[in-house]
């Protein structure tokens, strides 16, 4: 079949558009975009050029719609839009509204920011007031994205051909949810492969994708430009160049249907007259996105004369005119004259006066620190007063933070960074990109000791992070090191604390100068039975391990398990920072905890929730449910000395000496300029002091009359400086190994329904997922699978019996189950999974966990009563964790049944709204020993 060709007779009666999408201005932390205003002309001209063009300049959208004619000086095609803005509300509508109009050709173009969550899912589309929140549920405001708002509305379109074309950041993960309908005609073509980020571009010639496209669509001689003939001239184009951090520059595309025509060959018989359209019916209220109008302002401008347009006169000038016909007389031609002279010279001072400066876009820092740190190094960030003298900011800094074991897996990993290995479908090998996020320029770990491990030569201490068993340690075994990581200085300090209630008794003389194990001692001995001791993820924060570190080494302590038990039984999940950890306490739902908990977070965490409602630096959540707490000092818990670490990669060449500069000016304002040093002792930081930590001045929140007994002046003696990368490591794996092998039964939804979703096979469906959560099992753990839609009367059969497995067995019995003609008995899967779960109740401390997949339908034949004593039943003893895996929205609302299984049981609802594989393999971890291994 020949390509489709919008020009061709068969389609040039058909509705055809391009919606064009640019978005330059950005108000959060994103750097401007000044290119994108020239990607969007080149789009414009390679799409309605004369000869070559499939469509014509009354077929463009563009948003936003400020034109720029062909041939416009260099500085106003830089200034292009103006600056503005861009909503995700104006391109939805603009979407909806071709995807109900257009039945020919539609070509969709995006020029602007993109963002991915840490694991490279769900690529999002920024405008101008996007923004990344700390919700790890709902991490972007204000964006589309591809997965859930772009490509369902593309899907349901009427077109016979979509192409869409993404120029920004991560743009190749687009690629893992291009889900086209069934016989849809769609090409997807992406600016990198996934996990990529790509220069800028220079404001005069847009960025080098769509330089490039431009040229390949406007110079074609001989034969038209299709889809396929594009992908493969734009990868030789791209070929010599190397995208951010040294990576291969390789555009990337998916395609469903046959070909596409996108430009005519240079030689083409010019275009015919387009033969009248019939609009469609229009419907009540704007068709088309506010600030569209619906006349030329909407239109790519069209080819104009060369020279001066005319001028525009005033209102009384304009009556001096004579009637058609006519001529002037000698004194009203005089006074045009004199009309004419002043307007033109007061547009030239209007024109003069508002011509602004242009700002290149500013070199590019990013910032990867620890989840403790990143709300005071983002404002560190913020307040960078980098700018040259025209007010341009020179250096942009983006702050992102990463699971401290994480991050010292990927540097000690750090070739995947850059070559990421091929992973077996469980996914459990690592991967940095995913794992942590982009290479960063910057690391500020919350101590020294991330770096030592970073750093550390030979084996990988415990098993840190990504790189766990079987297959992880293969991949990690042949990575290399491409990076250097220069310690530089410190930029504030904190010591780990023990915090406790002001109600608690404890001698003063504890206060400092005593490890852990005694002051806990001292703390339980004089009030028995009413302390539980409460510390963040160690996986998570670098300050929470330092302090299990020494909780599990201190003399006479209990055993990890019997530790690790006392606080799942207080709070599960454990909060990941020690401010998720002080909200928690401060909601008010855990009965007394928030009295009874002595709590190991950073002196400047229990400073700030200290501080009494309304004073500056008090957290949001802070209630007057928590009880103010006094710091005691261990003597053998680090301090958190906050080192910021430059970080090099091999190959990464553009702007090397630059960047470098540019990294070491950062440095030396963070440690030594007084605005920025205040930024982290607003926070309860104590600033940098002759290289060491300085004494808390009077606008710090230590030095605050609510911290006044509860903080020491002096820094006290805490731990040593000496390497701890080994007893760190071992830590981590007792950590990991902590509540002993796990019981784990997954009921896997197998019903009609599912099939007839399309969400049994395939990357991030119903097997899939339950194959990866598997990384988290190792060879100690019981578990099994078993499918639940059988006929009427007969019992769930298993497509993984319940016991011990091999991971790659149970993974292939999986990939093998297949789906059934019947509905799922969830209840009674659920009765049977529970039974086998607790059976063995000499175990009682041993952990379980039920993983429901589903795609809820079945739960509507579950009845009000049935679903009553099912979530009584989940809450019973010995406790099964139940996580509900629902793979359609619904489910986990507030009421429905699988949230109020997960409530009843201390689990988890994940619906598509979460990352659910990340989310359900991290679940799993927290019951099965497969990390630890």
């Amino acid at each position: 079949m020949p390509p489709y060709d919008a020009r061709g007779r068969e389609n040039a009666a058909k509705r055809h558009r391009a919606l064009l999408i640019g978005v330059e201005r950005y108000t959060g932390t994103r750097n401007d975009l000044p290119a994108v205003a020239t990607n969007l002309r080149l789009m414009r001209e390679a799409l309605t050029a004369e000869r070559t063009g499939v469509l014509g300049p009354e077929d463009l959208v563009v948003i936003p719609d400020v034109a720029v004619p062909a041939g416009a000086p260099t500085d106003t095609v830089a200034r292009g839009n103006g600056g503005a803005r861009v909503g995700p509300l104006q391109v939805r509508a603009a979407l909806s509204a071709a995807r109900d109009e257009v039945t020919g050709l539609l070509v969709v173009y995006f020029a602007g920011h993109g963002i991915v969550r840490p694991d490279g899912s769900d690529l999002n589309l920024m405008f101008t007031d996007s923004r990344v929140t700390r919700d790890r549920r709902h991490p972007f405001v204000d964006t589309l994205s591809w997965r859930d708002d772009v490509m369902p509305e593309l899907r349901n379109a009427g077109a016979d051909w979509v192409v869409v074309i993404l120029d920004c950041c991560f743009a190749g993960n687009a690629l893992g949810a291009f889900s086209p309908a069934a016989g849809q005609n769609f090409a997807l073509l992406t600016a990198a492969e996934p996990g990529v980020e790509i220069p800028p571009g220079d404001p005069r010639t847009g960025t080098e994708f769509t330089a490039a496209l431009h040229r390949l669509l406007t110079t074609s001689e001989g034969e038209p430009v299709t889809f396929t003939r594009l992908v493969a001239g734009i990868r030789d184009e791209m070929a010599a160049l190397k995208a951010i951090d040294g990576h291969p520059w390789i555009p990337d595309e998916l395609r469903h249907g046959d070909d596409v025509v996108l430009a005519l060959a240079t030689d083409a018989a010019p275009r015919p007259p387009a033969p009248p359209v019939t609009p469609p019916p229009v419907a009540p209220g704007p068709r088309l996105p506010q600030g569209h109008a619906k006349g030329p302002a909407n239109r790519a401008p069209g080819r104009r004369s060369k020279g001066w347009t005319r001028p525009v006169l005033p209102a009384f000038a304009r009556r001096l005119l004579p009637a058609p016909g006519r001529s002037l007389n000698r004194v009203t031609a005089l006074v045009l004259a004199g009309v004419l002279v002043l307007t033109g010279a007061g547009l030239w001072y209007v024109l003069r006066s508002s011509d602004d400066v242009v700002c290149a876009s500013p070199l590019e820092l990013r910032v990867l620190t620890d989840p403790d740190l990143r709300p005071t190094v983002q404002k560190a960030a913020d307040a960078y007063p980098k700018r040259d003298g025209d007010g341009c900011r020179t250096v942009g800094i983006n702050v992102y933070d990463a699971e401290a074991a994480d991050a010292v897996a990927a540097f000690r990993s750090s070739s995947l960074w850059q070559e990421p290995a091929a992973c077996p479908v469980s996914g459990d090998c690592p991967q940095p990109q995913r794992d942590v996020g982009a290479q960063p320029d910057i690391w500020i770990p919350a101590a020294g000791s991330a770096w030592q491990r970073a750093t550390a030569e030979g084996e990988s201490d415990g098993g840190t992070g990504a790189a766990g068993a079987g297959t992880a340690d293969t991949v990690a075994d042949t990575a290399r090191s491409v990076v250097e990581l220069d310690r530089l200085g410190s930029v504030a300090y904190t010591p780990m604390v023990l915090g406790v209630p002001d109600t608690m008794i404890l001698a003063q003389s504890l206060q400092t100068d005593d490890p852990l194990g005694a002051i806990i001692s001292g703390l339980e001995a004089a009030q028995p039975g009413a302390v539980t001791i409460l510390r963040p993820d160690p996986e998570a924060t670098e300050g929470a391990l330092l302090a299990t570190d020494a909780l599990y080494a201190a003399p006479g302590a209990q055993p990890a398990s019997t530790l690790e038990r006392n606080m799942a039984a207080a709070i599960r999940p454990m909060p990941s920072t020690a401010r998720e950890l002080m909200c928690a306490l401060a909601d008010g739902t855990h009965n007394t905890l928030e009295d009874r908990a002595a709590v190991l977070v950073p002196e400047q965490t229990l400073a700030q929730f200290n501080l009494a409602a309304g004073r500056p630096g008090r957290p949001a959540c802070a209630t007057e449910a928590l009880a103010h707490r006094v710091a005691h000092y261990p003597s053998d818990v680090p301090m958190l000395d906050l080192p910021f670490v430059r970080v090099t990669w091999q190959g990464a060449d553009r702007d090397a000496a630059a960047r470098q500069d540019a990294v070491q000016d950062f440095y030396d304002w963070l440690a030594t300029d007084p605005d920025a040093q205040k930024c982290f002792t607003d926070d309860g930081f104590r600033g940098v002091d002759k290289g060491g930590p300085a004494r808390p001045g009077d606008d710090s929140v230590l030095g605050s009359e609510d911290n006044t007994s509860a903080v020491r002046e002096a820094v006290p003696a805490t731990g040593t400086v000496t390497d701890v990368t080994a007893s760190l490591g071992d830590t981590l794996k007792d950590y990991r190994e902590a509540l002993g092998p796990g019981r784990v039964m997954y009921l896997l939804d197998n019903s009609t329904s599912v099939a007839a979703e399309r969400l049994w096979d395939g990357s991030g469906r119903a097997k899939d997922l339950v194959a990866r959560s598997m990384s988290s099992l190792g060879a100690g753990d019981a578990y099994g699978v078993r499918l639940m839609a059988v006929a009427e009367g007969k019992a769930a059969t298993d497509a993984v019996p319940f016991g011990l497995h091999t991971r790659a067995t149970a993974q292939k019995d999986v990939a093998g189950a297949r789906a059934a003609a019947h509905d799922a008995r969830v209840a009674e899967s659920l009765k049977g999974a529970l039974g086998t779960l607790r059976a063995g109740r000499d175990e009682e401390e041993q952990p379980r966990l039920l993983v429901l997949v589903t795609d809820g339908e079945d739960f509507e034949d579950v009845g009000q009563a049935q679903q009553k004593q099912l979530v009584a039943e989940a809450g019973e003893e010995p406790l099964v964790r139940i996580v509900t895996v629902s793979l359609q929205n619904g489910a986990c609302a507030d009421g429905r049944f699988g949230e109020r299984l997960a409530t009843a049981s201390g689990g988890r609802c994940l619906d598509p709204a979460d990352d659910i594989a990340a989310e359900l393999a991290a679940e799993v971890a927290k019951t099965g020993t497969g990390d630890a291994e």
